[in-house]
């Protein structure tokens, strides 16, 4: 049997998932947090021990590994495996990412926009009959996914779709659709920073005044995806990311803010729903990268 290693490495956390050729899961890492380490080089050493610690594990020969797919917060350079001036994984700005681990693990390294793989990962895995399949990843930041025709759209220089670093009325797209919106609205009303799983359970506790910084939250979204919509006409947009699981708090005011700026969703039944998959899809969209050898 050939395999695949895929780590997906996101703004606060990173894990490792090994697969088979054919895109089936063989065994996955628990999540690490990046603020556990002091510096970028604990880091680094961090990931790759997972890897190996993966590949030790179940017995797999490094022969038999086709290559390695990094998933990393954008922007960056696909074709020069190069993490650029990211806003959201500062340490690792400016990082040849894919020449490095290809050097330390041995292996054949390609490296792409975590939205992009996640987006393609979707695709592949729910929606092929679909031909416009946008993947959403709300988190530390805000990442989009092009998918047109089972081919992902990258652009002239593989930097498509940056969307969550557009201005806004309040600033980068991302401001006040990401976690540290959440975190910097409860601190405002509660007077203390409040993590969005904390500030999740006191809206099943019909906290009001959670309840009214989702439902902000739904309208900051909505206004983003209207562009998103307008420009696009997908048939789908699915949400994937560590906020998608409270898509149930800001569904509402996202559709009404929607549906009052972008005909096409109020006329065509375009599909917005979370993600079943979510990480999964990342790293099976990191799978497809590596066989196809970031052509994608």
């Amino acid at each position: 049997m050939k395999y695949i290693i895929a780590i997906d490495i996101g703004g606060t956390t990173f894990n490792t998932g090994v697969f088979s050729e054919s895109f089936n899961e063989i065994a996955i890492s628990d999540k690490d947090k990046i603020r556990y380490y002091a510096n970028k080089n604990d880091v680094i050493d961090g990931i790759t021990k997972q890897v190996n610690h993966l590949i030790n594990k179940n017995d797999i020969n490094r022969k038999d590994i086709k290559g390695l797919g990094i998933a990393a917060p954008g922007p960056l350079d696909p074709k020069k495996g190069k993490i650029l001036d990211t806003p959201n994984l500062a340490i690792f700005r400016q990082y040849s990412i894919a020449n490095d681990f290809a050097k330390r693990l041995k292996i054949d390294t390609y490296l792409e926009n975590d939205a992009n793989l996640f987006s393609i990962g979707e695709w592949y895995t729910q929606y092929r009959k679909n031909n416009i399949i946008v993947g959403l990843t709300l988190g530390t930041g805000l990442g989009f996914g092009l998918v047109i025709n089972g081919k992902l759209f990258t652009g002239s220089n593989g930097m498509a779709m940056e969307y969550g670093i557009s201005p806004f009325k309040w600033g980068l797209a991302e401001k006040n659709v990401s976690i540290g919106y959440l975190r910097k609205m409860s601190k405002k009303v509660y007077g203390k920073e409040i993590s969005p799983r904390n500030l999740e359970s006191k809206c099943f506790q019909n906290d009001f005044k959670a309840l009214s910084i989702y439902e902000n939250f739904g309208e900051n979204l909505g206004i983003v995806l209207s562009h998103v919509i307008n420009m696009l006409d997908p048939q789908v947009i699915t949400i994937g990311g560590g906020l998608s699981k409270a898509y149930n708090l800001f569904k509402d005011s996202m559709n009404k803010t929607i549906n009052k700026y972008c005909p096409t969703y109020s006329k065509n039944q375009i599909i917005i729903a979370p993600s079943k998959l979510r990480e999964l899809s990342t790293m099976i969209g990191a799978c497809i990268m590596v066989e196809n050898k970031n052509k994608f």
